[in-house]
């Protein structure tokens, strides 16, 4: 199997990468640098020339990416997953959320996936698109949780996490296996990943303090109040809880 991955200077994208390369498909970057974005024509040629079986949308870029990219593997018959957020929810919706709940984002990160999900879709009805929560890797660097939570507590000397607050979140690797399956066996249509069984923020950041020996000093508050979950019964992604140590 080849598979076209947008994103592999990022975060999750190279987990994805890796998790591909491990089940034997064949990885074709789509450079920036060398492809541009808004080049119908170089887009078409390329994908006529790699023939993948597969494209994974993972990296930010402009919503006419998006739906370029969707529309050109419609054409092509190429299985097309774009990778979305649980930011499509505004800070104010209250969950865990459904694929059943309308989103309302209230910032501009939300509306510009929530705007991606809507032109994916519309390009290529066949397409899958997943919402993720927070991901969380296993060092600082990176876009994910665990280099918030490093520099934040470089910053501060302390971490302050709510006892009420119920984060989306899975870990990097869980993500990216999940991400696989959703593609070779799911049919297309929208999806939520989230390996947060109904943790709080205190007790993730604790459990991960544990997990990776860090000398975080971590406070528990009683603010933000926010359930953010996303629920979904068509997918599965390992619970943090296994991944996790008890809380002492």
């Amino acid at each position: 199997m080849k598979a076209i991955i947008t994103g592999l200077n990022g975060t999750v994208a190279p987990a994805v990468g890796a998790n591909l390369r491990a089940a034997g498909y064949t990885i074709i970057p789509w450079d920036r640098a060398v492809l541009p974005i808004d080049d119908p024509d170089a887009a078409r040629a390329f994908l006529q020339r790699e023939a993948p079986d597969c494209f994974f949308h993972i990296a930010t870029g402009s919503p006419d990416w998006v739906e370029l990219a969707a529309r050109l593997c419609a054409e092509r018959g190429v299985d097309f997953l774009f990778t979305s957020s649980v930011s499509v929810f505004a800070a104010a919706q209250r969950g865990p959320f459904t694929v059943e709940d309308e989103p309302q984002p209230d910032d501009d990160y939300g509306r510009y996936k929530l705007e991606c999900e809507r032109r994916a879709q519309a390009a290529n009805p066949a397409a899958q698109i997943v919402r993720l929560g927070w991901q969380i890797g296993l060092a600082p660097g990176g876009n994910q949780m665990v280099d918030y939570l490093d520099r934040a507590f470089r910053a501060d000397g302390e971490l302050q996490a709510s006892r009420h607050w119920y984060p989306a979140c899975s870990f990097l690797a869980d993500t990216a296996d999940s991400l696989r399956r959703i593609r070779e066996m799911a049919p297309p249509g929208l999806y939520q990943l989230d390996g947060n069984p109904g943790l709080n923020f205190y007790e993730i950041v604790e459990g991960l303090n544990r997990l990776l020996g860090q000398p975080w000093r971590v406070a528990p508050t009683v603010e933000p109040r926010q359930n953010n979950r996303l629920l979904d019964s068509q997918t599965a992604v390992t619970s943090i809880a296994e991944r996790l140590p008890p809380i002492a």
